[in-house]
């Protein structure tokens, strides 16, 4: 099985919208998409009070989190959703779907390394999903250990890494190695991306990407869903291209390219931590994870496995580590 047979004829790809540095090529629903059923994005229902989210324990644990759906619909929670409060900010490591009146253990990792005391007892929304790049090497991490161990837990120190080459890129002092001080110091440039970008109608997912080539994709199930998380998955995207000369007009040739490559690219599936079946691509020239529910593809993120280099101060770390890299990381993980 791979992507281009999960998604059939439901889509097409439509001309980039250019904005700055950043190339968007919009990939458009077809009118026989099916309909899923009402569901609330995790912000949304944070916002409502449905979504409940502590540490997992008096004490905490940092690679999970507890998700108390206390709504009537399910909660869609996006891999590299940012969390904030707690005994230290996270990020999500899978997309994970909560059904109704669950209780789920949600696998996470720490984007704020130096604090462990409780700054509030409940988390908050971070109204932003973790850097294109930093997503990349996260989805890299939980794909090898769910590999090795069957876990969702990831690399820690991967993510501590990329968190680090973030403040120093944006010159940013925290104490506590946050990495939302990293995302505040540019929040204006990414805010103006934000205000920029908009999704066309019917408009399911996108390929992003700068002058030094593809940045990444996300798909999501339906126009509504894409629309409701559009400004979140821009903040993600943009983080990339703020130091990215302006976008020539003649730079899609090498997206379709890549698309076609994740559309051709094998997939694994296994349970995933809440409803449906997780998905994970590793190929040459993708890493990438979604989730299927009632037999739909309701969400896709992709990456290209070599990252181009980048202007930012970004270090440009291959996700195909070397067998000897990976495993060091994983003991001291």
């Amino acid at each position: 099985m791979n992507i281009g047979q999960l998604v059939g004829e439901r889509m097409r790809v439509e001309e980039p919208t250019i904005v700055q540095s950043m190339g968007m090529m919009p990939l458009i629903a077809m009118n026989h998409v099916n309909e899923i059923s009402p569901l609330l994005l995790l912000d949304e229902a944070l916002e409502k009070g449905f979504a409940h989210i502590t540490e997992a324990g008096e004490e905490g644990h940092v690679p999970f989190l507890l998700l108390r759906n206390k709504g009537t619909m399910p909660i869609l929670i996006l891999d590299g959703e940012e969390l904030v409060g707690g005994k230290q900010n996270r990020v999500v490591n899978t997309t994970i779907l909560a059904p109704p009146g669950c209780e789920l253990t949600i696998p996470v990792a720490c984007m704020e390394q130096g604090r462990w005391h409780l700054k509030s007892a409940a988390f908050g929304s971070g109204e932003a999903i973790f850097r294109a790049r930093s997503r990349a090497q996260q989805k890299a991490g939980v794909t090898e250990t769910l590999q090795r161990h069957c876990s969702f837990s990831g690399n820690q120190h991967m993510v501590w890494d990329e968190v680090r080459c973030s403040l120093a890129q944006t010159d940013a002092a925290s104490p506590t190695a946050d990495f939302r001080e990293a995302r505040r110091s540019v929040s204006d440039r990414i805010e103006a991306y934000v205000n920029s970008v908009k999704p066309l109608a019917e408009q399911i997912g996108a390929v992003f990407y700068s002058p030094q080539g593809v940045i990444g994709c996300e798909l999501l199930a339906t126009a509504d869903l894409f629309a409701r998380a559009f400004a979140k998955i821009i903040r993600s995207f943009a983080f990339e291209v703020l130091e990215q000369p302006a976008m020539a007009e003649d730079g899609a040739e090498a997206p379709r390219i890549w698309l076609q490559k994740v559309m051709s690219a094998p997939v694994v599936t296994r349970p995933s931590p809440g409803a449906g079946e997780d998905l994970r691509i590793a190929s040459r020239d993708v890493i990438g994870s979604g989730l299927i529910w009632h037999n739909q593809l309701l969400h896709l993120s992709c990456f290209p496995q070599n990252q181009p280099a980048s202007d930012t101060g970004h270090e440009n770390r291959s996700t195909r580590q070397t067998a000897s890299a990976r495993k060091k990381r994983m003991q001291t993980s």
